[in-house]
């Protein structure tokens, strides 16, 4: 009898402190309010001399592009705590939404896009990172005015034998439409990548200010790659 008791307490201790699971809602409760507990250590460090201000970057599971913050030697310390929290919330809203039977796409990252700041400077005594997307329109055209000739270049340098090993990366247009360029395939990073994603940002902030009307505009899209004259040529499709 003394048997039975013991194994009733014991189940009632167990499942009675069973801790309550929290939905995907109240974990992306949690990161969002860490999230801004570390805006506002950045906020509050005031900015004085840029030299001693560094970029913190991070890229975060389930996320296609990387996350910068503004980093000074003096907050390092609270902000690696706080950033560390941030990590778990978001790891288990990630967990309960898969849970839930949530289906999260991973990024496969087709579109090769620079998310990097350009520079980080003082604004009204804050530190503040610049990104491609807070530059004027004038500003992208110019910098696209450079990179666009090196893109040429590689392209005029391409040879194929084959049609084999070839894959493609897509560059925007100022119409909302894209036209795409054959890449070699290779295991390492091409050369070539960071001109195209400083390109597709470039165009990419451009469109979005000047908001050209793409309702009746007909895509393409990739279609394969050939081997034409011994050179490589992205075979394309309407939609």
């Amino acid at each position: 009898m003394k048997r039975i008791l013991l194994f009733v307490t014991l189940s009632i201790l167990l499942f009675g402190c069973k801790k309550e699971e929290k939905t995907a809602g109240e974990w992306s409760t949690l990161a969002i309010e860490k999230r801004q507990e570390i805006d506002n250590l950045i906020a509050h460090t005031a900015c004085n001399d840029i030299s001693e201000w560094s970029v913190f970057t991070h890229g975060e599971p389930y996320s296609c592009a990387p996350t910068h913050f503004p980093m000074h030697p003096s907050i390092k310390k609270e902000f690696d705590k706080l950033w560390a929290d941030y990590l778990y919330f978001d790891r288990e809203h990630t967990n309960a939404m898969i849970k839930q039977g949530i289906i999260i796409d991973p990024c496969w990252n087709d579109i090769w896009f620079s998310y990097a700041p350009l520079r980080i400077e003082c604004r009204d005594n804050k530190a503040s990172l610049v990104f491609i997307s807070d530059l004027d329109v004038e500003e992208s055209y110019a910098e696209i005015a450079k990179i666009y000739p090196r893109i040429e270049a590689y392209l005029a340098e391409l040879t194929c034998e084959s049609n084999e090993g070839w894959t493609y990366a897509m560059l925007y247009n100022n119409d909302c439409s894209a036209s795409y360029i054959p890449v070699r395939r290779t295991n390492e990073r091409p050369a070539i990548r960071t001109d195209i994603e400083l390109y597709n940002a470039h165009r990419a902030n451009i469109v979005n200010k000047e908001k050209p009307d793409c309702s009746d505009r007909t895509y393409e899209y990739p279609d394969g790659i050939i081997c034409e004259d011994g050179k490589p040529v992205v075979n394309t499709k309407t939609n």
